[in-house]
């Protein structure tokens, strides 16, 4: 026994030497994550100077900078470890799109990724068992019982005409849904309100307040701006310390969980069985339940509980949002027609409007209009907003905190198929704010995301003339160093494509970039994609961030106007820019392409096909550049990688002729432009990085045929 104890001590060692003499330890880090083409990257670390152990960011030394205040576990699992990233971004927007109509299982995945998971329903597949057992119990009593629970009257009051003409299974399915909701209620007062008492807060102050706190994050570098006020601070700290999330996102999961199986109740019904010739409604605490059977319908601004509407091209005013914080869930399933959802101007939520509570919109058939100016269309604030459209080639557009955002809260914009367009100025498309997730996931179809700025111009830090976006995979969070010193963590923006070709316009903090202790991602899988963008896009992250894009196959094209952008990482920030296939052309100023700045990690990586490239300055194509060279940050790493694994390319410089502004009108004819003379087919190449050759600041690319 202790012979074998002595050889076993003796072969461990060993292997130790064996991996410490080829440059390797056995804990060490690997790229074992990037599959086949990890070798490439171990050659590039190798001409650096470094193994895979030392491509990361040190948590310890970030913490000397602190303003991490509510920072979420998955952002430090990519500092630890960004060989991660490639497939753990693939693996989650994987699961999503196989998961595409199962809402509730979106919502919990949302809430796990930044910590505040409450029930998961796929481990707790009970979770509407209770509420069926008393439907069969109750027999056809069920839904006057249930109302009778929700409004305090008797369950006999509701036996009337109106009741009986509702058919037998209709009123089970509702009975089922409204049996739910003392308990949706229940989770949703453990989790906030009982908060709001203890923090002696007055309940529809504190909802307008924080309402109007959003509203000036929107209008930041407007002329409309407004400065935080101190006070302003202290009460949404008050709320972030005090809230349950997990409590409050329980009950967004049976809310949601309950929504979704009514509407599978009904669409498994003949739509013709469910025609009623007159609308049932009642009116309750919560809002206003309406079962509408057929015709074309106008449902006009006021709070409601329940809509269902079977059939008609109909036009709502408001809905599936908390317009207050008195109404805790409101629920529209639309099973056919081309719907119009258009809500009145200004700051009423609308159409999967989470806002203290929990807002649900299902739109199962149609080619719908979504027009609302602010929080609409999947926002989460201290509650969760979904919207669900099924099918069709839909429209959506506002101006800011929509189309999947969550601000200290759960917000999520899910369409299945079609043609889509969605337009907005700011804060959506996948948007996540501190404590917050936002994702919009389209699975199908011709797509086009636009980042408005024909109006609502905002100047900010890049001038009069530019757009501040976050949004199509963006997060943010408040960064206070420079005024009070209260620094939060922000959130979690994505923005998942499945198939098509797509369209992708913006222009500053946009397609897969974060800000300040944040995580923002845009992942394309499928089709030929435009991408135009401008500053800090399309992996570009600064401040404590990590941005990502990834796109799996087609041959794109990627107009940067500016910089910081394709795969740019900035001051303790990872910037991953990846595409895995396709004939690809790359247009962009400075600051681009595996480019990193002051103890930031940049990688650019195009797989493989025969792809073009084009810049007009550097530092491009894997390059660090520094700024204010003395202090703790010179022995910090600064690392900058650029990785094409496949394909003949040509590396071309723009000409001196067009300046920023023109980058645009430059059109690819090798005839007329000159050849990059850094870079080149199979080579690996290092720079010193810029201004000055600083030690721990390196910069280095690899071309493989």
């Amino acid at each position: 026994m202790i012979f074998r104890q002595i050889i076993q001590f003796i072969l461990t060692g060993l292997v130790a030497c064996w991996f410490i003499v080829f440059g390797y330890s056995v804990n060490a880090i690997t790229t074992e994550y990037l599959s086949e083409q990890g070798e490439l990257f171990r050659q590039v670390l190798t001409a650096a100077k470094l193994t895979p152990d030392d491509f990361k960011l040190d948590r310890a030394d970030m913490a000397l900078w602190g303003g991490d205040k509510y920072r979420f576990k998955m952002l430090d699992l990519f500092f630890d470890n960004p060989w991660k990233i490639s497939g753990y971004t693939r693996t989650i927007s994987g699961d999503f799109l196989a998961a595409k109509s199962d809402l509730a299982f979106l919502a919990a995945s949302t809430q796990r990724r930044i910590d505040a998971e409450g029930v998961n329903p796929r481990l707790n597949t009970d979770l509407l068992t209770k509420y069926q057992q008393q439907v069969k119990k109750l027999g056809d009593d069920a839904l006057a019982v249930s109302l009778s629970q929700l409004t305090g009257k008797s369950a006999d009051s509701f036996k009337n005409q109106q009741y009986e003409a509702l058919p037998s299974q209709l009123r089970s399915f509702v009975a089922q849904f409204l049996l739910t909701i003392p308990d949706v209620l229940h989770y949703r007062d453990l989790g906030l309100l009982r908060s709001l008492k203890k923090l002696q807060l007055n309940p529809d102050l504190t909802y307008s307040n924080v309402i109007d706190y959003i509203m000036q994050i929107v209008n930041q570098d407007t002329p409309q701006a407004k400065e935080e006020t101190p006070e302003q601070i202290v009460l949404i700290e008050s709320l972030l310390d005090n809230v349950d999330f997990k409590f409050l996102n329980t009950g967004a999961t049976l809310a949601i969980s309950a929504t979704q199986e009514l509407q599978n109740q009904l669409s498994q019904l003949n739509l013709s069985s469910l025609l009623i010739d007159e609308d049932f409604i009642i009116d309750t605490p919560q809002g206003e339940i309406i079962i509408n059977g057929k015709g074309d319908r106008i449902y006009p601004p006021k709070d409601y509980l329940l809509i269902i509407d079977i059939a008609g091209n109909d036009t709502y005013s408001s809905g599936a949002a908390n317009r207050n914080i008195n109404h805790g869930v409101s629920v529209i399933v639309d099973l056919a027609g081309n719907d119009q959802y258009s809500s009145p101007l200004g700051t009423v939520p609308s159409f999967g409007a989470g806002i203290f509570g929990y807002g649900v919109l299902m739109d199962m058939q149609g080619n719908d209009i979504y027009q609302a100016e602010y929080f609409s269309q999947g926002v989460g604030i201290f509650g969760t907003g979904i919207l669900y459209d099924a099918q069709g080639e839909d429209t959506y557009g506002g101006i800011g905190n929509l189309q999947g955002s969550g601000s200290f809260g759960m917000g999520l914009l899910i369409d299945n198929q079609g043609s889509d367009r969605y337009s907005l100025y700011r804060y959506g498309q996948g948007y996540g704010f501190t404590k917050g997730v936002g994702l919009l996931l389209d699975s199908e179809g011709d797509d086009y995301y636009i980042g408005m700025e024909d109006k609502y111009p905002n100047g900010g830090p890049f001038g009069a003339e530019k757009h501040v976006h976050f949004s199509q995979g963006a997060a943010f969070g408040r960064r206070a160093d420079y005024n009070d010193g209260h620094s939060w963590a922000g959130g979690m923006g994505m923005l998942i494509d499945g198939t098509g070709n797509d369209r992708y316009e913006c222009d500053v903090y946009c397609q897969g970039t974060a800000y300040w202790y944040s995580l923002g991602l845009l992942v394309d899988k499928t089709g030929d994609d435009y991408h135009r963008s401008g500053v800090y896009s399309l992996g570009g992250s600064p401040h404590f961030a990590v941005g990502i894009y990834q796109d799996d196959s087609g041959s794109d094209r990627y107009k940067v106007r500016l910089s910081q952008s394709l795969g740019k990482g900035r001051d303790w920030s990872i910037g991953w820019f990846e595409d895995s296939a396709g004939n690809d052309q790359y247009l962009g100023h400075h600051g681009i392409l595996g480019s990193a700045d002051v103890n930031g990690i940049s990688v650019f990586w195009d797989k493989k096909g025969d792809d073009t490239y084009l810049s007009f300055a550097e530092p491009a194509y894997g390059q660090s550049s520094v700024e204010g060279v003395s202090g703790l940050r010179e022995f910090m790493l600064t690392l900058g990688l650029f990785v094409d694994g496949g394909g003949k390319d040509n590396y071309f410089l723009v000409p001196e002729k067009y300046n920023q502004s023109k980058l645009e009108e430059v059109e690819i004819d090798p005839q007329n432009l000159l050849i990059n003379p850094v870079v080149g087919n199979n080579q690996i190449w290092c720079r010193p990085s810029i201004p000055h050759d600083v030690k721990r600041a390196y910069g280095c690319g690899i071309d493989r045929n």
